[in-house]
């Protein structure tokens, strides 16, 4: 065992040291999730394993090997980030003023900013940019914000020193119980039509009790994700960075008691004041869209009488 782990970690180290701005663990997280990915996405694709029975994860293998892959690692960072950021009784314990909180504490081991760093940079992107399915623009931005922002706090501009560990376990965590869900309920959008049409499909009414159960959890994920989405991200997620994090990191940075921790400039704490608010605005419009969408289907009558409004005039 030791003779496979040793070369992965040193390899992992010298990645981590001379080529890439990330931590060990994040470089291993994120090199496994890629090999992950490639290996599934072969093992799907119908061109080159043709079987007899066939389904939409071999004519999205690409997609479906990310589904598969970024399902326990939102289950992961779910896991962490609610234990930590709510459930951790020493939470405060050296954290009490702004400072402490910004520069207080460095974890170079801890998982969910290993996740957020490595894994997007060297998984989640590449994929995004290669598999037609996940080509979004806005995904790409978020994708590279979560990542810049990630390796900023894992201290890769800073010489090791981590800046506002106190809230990583929110940003790279609490917020991703909303994804467990939407992992889901992303397969079968309309816009992945083998998946939308293979659930929707007449020839699946001979296999009536699989199909139900598969779109009654998708139905029950489909209304999980909004209210978890709403609350976690929609509202908590403004509400932490603007009386929180942003006040915290303005500060901690403008702090004319105390200098800055060797190795920090100062342009970090701006970067980050700016993401955060960003990523803040960004949760708002998705929730909005959500709630435009819980708007429609409570007043379904609604579109329709606008619809024959145009029509008339």
């Amino acid at each position: 065992m030791d003779a496979i782990q040793n070369p992965l970690i040193d390899t992992a180290t010298t990645l981590s040291t001379h080529y890439l701005p990330l931590t060990p663990i994040a470089v291993l997280i994120g090199v496994t999730c890629l090999v992950a990915q490639i290996f599934l996405t072969l093992l799907l694709d119908k061109r080159i394993f043709p079987r007899k029975w066939q389904g939409p994860w071999n004519d999205l293998p690409g997609f479906t090997a990310h589904q598969l892959i970024a399902f326990p690692l939102m289950c992961i960072l779910s896991y962490y980030g609610m234990r930590d950021w709510f459930y951790n009784p020493d939470k405060e314990v050296g954290n009490e003023t702004s400072y402490d909180r910004v520069f207080g504490e460095t974890n170079l081991s801890d998982i969910p900013l290993a996740i957020g760093s490595g894994a997007i940079l060297i998984w989640d992107t590449p994929t995004s940019l290669l598999v037609p399915a996940l080509q979004d623009p806005l995904m790409l931005f978020h994708h590279v914000g979560m990542f810049l922002v990630a390796a900023t706090m894992s201290g890769a501009f800073s010489g090791g020193k981590m800046i506002g560990y106190y809230y990583a376990c929110y940003y790279f965590g609490v917020i991703e119980i909303s994804s467990i869900p939407l992992t889901y309920v992303d397969v079968f959008h309309p816009k992945y039509k083998y998946y939308f049409e293979w659930l929707n499909h007449k020839k699946n009414v001979n296999r009536p009790v699989m199909m139900k159960v598969i779109q009654g959890v998708n139905e029950l994920c489909r209304i999980v994700f909004a209210i978890l989405f709403l609350i976690f991200r929609g509202v908590y997620f403004p509400y932490v960075t603007f009386k929180g994090t942003i006040p915290d990191l303005w500060h901690a940075y403008n702090d004319e008691t105390k200098q800055l921790p060797d190795g920090v400039p100062m342009w970090t704490g701006y970067f980050l004041i700016c993401f955060v608010s960003l990523f803040a605005l960004l949760q708002c419009y998705w929730g909005m869209l959500i709630l435009k969408q819980i708007y429609k289907m409570v007043v379904p009558g609604d579109s329709g009488k606008k619809k024959k409004k145009k029509k008339s005039n």
